[in-house]
Parts: C-alpha cells; structure tokens; sequence
C-alpha cells in the first residue's frame, strides 16, 4: 500500500467522521408544559392549588421496564411546580405576583465599597480613633 492512499483513506475516514459528529443533536428540545396553577375548594372550605401540568396524564414509561417493576412517571414540568409552590412565601403569588418594595441600598453600597476600597470607611474612623486615643496615652505617660 503506497503511503498516498493511506493519507487518502485516513482523510476519508476522518471526513465521515465529521459528517457523522455534524449530525449530533447538540441541544435539547425546549419542554413545553404549563407554568399555571388551577385552584380546587376541597369539602373543608380550604383552597388548593394544583399545577396544570400535574392534571395531564403520566408519561408513557420509555425504559422498557417489564410490568411487575413499571413505576407511573409524572408528566413534564409537574414536579417542578409542586416544588415552586412548596417553595413559595404565599402561593397567591404563583397566580398573580406582588409589586416589589424599595432595595435596602445602604448594604449593597457598603459592600461594593469594601471590595472597591478593601475596607469599611466606618472601620477606618474606628481604627484611627484607636490609634489616636494609643498616640494619647502614650504623650501623658
């Protein structure tokens, strides 16, 4: 075999696998289900809400399991809104949000400054304050 036809043949080999790679799904599809909360009143007068997406039916098992060990799979998106309401302050919010209040300012601005400035300029007066009651102290003795 003349070393020119195995170049020819390696580049074959690595072309098809390119194509082949080129073929690869690279990104999920994005999952469709319904971020909505349906609201029940049970026989105690009690509200309970229940994501939309827990109401459809399960997913068909795609493990090929055999029927004695088939565990039911709960539809998409439903275990993460039962999780979101657990989560929740008040779940009122999950249906229609609040207004948000003022930021506290006060701590952000202090904390950029100590990462800008390395230090609290509340810990510079204290440590000078220190330092000049030391200064002080040592002038009278």
């Amino acid at each position: 075999m003349n070393p020119q036809s195995s170049h020819l043949s390696l580049a074959a080999l690595l072309f098809g696998v390119l194509w082949l790679l080129t073929a690869c799904k690279t990104q999920l599809d994005p999952v469709s289900y319904s971020p909505d909360y349906q609201a029940f009143i049970r026989a105690d007068g009690r509200i309970e809400r229940v994501p939309v997406a827990c109401l459809e039916p399960p997913v068909e098992d795609s493990f090929y399991t055999d029927a004695g060990t088939y565990s039911r799979l709960l539809p998409p998106g439903c275990a993460n809104n039962l999780m979101l309401l657990q989560m929740v302050e008040q779940p009122s919010d999950l249906i229609e949000g609040r207004a948000t209040g003022p930021t506290m300012a006060a701590p952000v601005g202090r904390a950029a400054q100590v990462y800008i400035e390395g230090y609290d300029r509340e810990e510079l007066r204290r440590r000078l304050a220190e330092q000049q009651a030391k200064a002080d102290k040592q002038e009278g003795q």
